[in-house]
């Protein structure tokens, strides 16, 4: 039987057009030298404080355990922890639960989606995300997804709403936004999917004001219109506006998620697998958004192993609506850190049939490329009032 021995850390970092980040890479070994699993504890900050943590839940729930016992070791570090539902703590279970999976399934020889029911797609459509300035003039913007296209992406996102603005968007930058949306989509026509992000910034009322405006756009959804912290205000700005509404990257485990479905106060859900549970939570996330036809958009501003944990998972679910995807337009190295890690072709990625992940790390290129001390994200806004 395989016992869990050791766990170790691998942190990289790379950068895109809007953002400088730093990945966090759990590393969980067997009594078996061969078998060993890669997780991602991502929270994009608090690196340290996660690595605390998820050293603490390794030594008191999975060291010298069956690493085949997912589910099992997944509740027992859930239901003991004083954080439970936490973002750091629900991070740390996410990136152990994720290389727990990369082990079951190298042990058992086959591909994680395999483990979780099979196949129902070939490939997996993606949106492309940080390729725009932010903020950019329209026409700069218009330029910036005439690239995308080329690139042949069906589908991208991007925040029009500029950094100054939270709760409130003056008329200024209202219409500026208006312009830049205007600009993008008539740059890529009308076969292009626009997916607008908002980045949880507004208050209820100019939530509505902003949906009712992109209307006439098209999007495929409006991300975070308002907060995460009180699902009525979302439900009341699905309720009025007459655009899908799509939520989750702030959001962690079932439970909040099963609130959102209750109150049918969303279209599309987005959990990260790198800090809403892992592959074990969001397969369930999946499953209970399915019995209200809901679909999944899995969030993803993973390392290169929390990106293709999220594909094995839309591989295997009935209900994917469609997936982030920022990696190419990252500074190389995001795909040399591991091999195994998909490009996207005409707007989808495929992913191999080697067992767990699939992928292999390369030690020496993420030797070149160590955490920055101060990332930088600019993709949403200065919260100021």
């Amino acid at each position: 039987m395989h016992k869990i021995t050791d766990l170790e850390f691998r942190r990289f970092s790379a950068k895109h057009h809007n953002a400088s980040r730093n990945w966090l890479i759990p590393i969980i070994k067997t009594n078996d030298p061969e078998i060993f699993g890669l997780g991602d504890a991502s929270s994009l900050g608090e690196d340290e404080i996660i690595i605390e943590e998820t050293k603490y839940l390794f030594e008191k729930f999975l060291k010298e355990e069956d690493p085949i016992n997912t589910e099992a070791l997944w509740l027992n570090m859930y239901n003991n922890s004083m954080q439970r539902g936490g973002r750091i703590s629900s991070t740390s279970i996410s990136g152990l639960d994720i290389a727990l999976w990369d082990i079951k399934g190298k042990i058992l020889n086959l591909p994680i989606y395999k483990l979780l029911g099979g196949s129902q797609r070939d490939k997996l459509l993606v949106y492309a995300n940080g390729w725009y300035t932010n903020p950019g003039t329209p026409e700069q913007n218009a330029n910036e997804s005439r690239k995308v296209i080329q690139m042949g992406y069906k589908a991208l996102k991007f925040d029009p709403f500029g950094q100054d603005n939270f709760y409130k968007i003056s008329k200024e930058e209202l219409y500026l936004a208006e312009n830049r949306i205007k600009s993008v989509r008539e740059t890529v026509g009308k076969n292009i999917e626009i997916l607008i992000e908002a980045h949880a910034k507004f208050n209820v009322m100019n939530a509505i004001k902003i949906g009712d405006m992109i209307k006439k756009y098209d999007p495929l959804f409006y991300e975070e219109p308002v907060s995460e912290e009180k699902i009525d205000e979302l439900k009341q700005v699905r309720e009025k506006v007459k655009v899908p509404i799509a939520t989750g990257e702030r959001l962690y485990t079932k439970f909040p998620f099963s609130e959102i479905l209750e109150k049918n106060a969303a279209d599309v859900l987005q959990p990260d697998i790198a800090n809403a549970g892992g592959i074990t939570e969001l397969k369930k996330i999946a499953i209970l958004a399915e019995s209200k036809h809901v679909t999944i958009a899995p969030h993803n501003t993973c390392s290169p192993v929390g990106a293709i944990a999220e594909m094995h998972l839309s591989k295997s679910i009935l209900n994917f609506e469609i997936m982030e995807y920022h990696a190419e337009f990252y500074s190389p190295q995001y795909f040399k850190v591991f091999t195994g890690f998909p490009r996207q072709k005409n707007g989808y990625v495929t992913i191999n049939n080697k067992p767990g992940l699939g992928l292999t790390m390369n030690e020496n290129e993420i030797k070149k490329h160590p955490p920055l001390n101060k990332p930088l994200s600019r993709g949403g806004a200065t919260k100021k009032i």
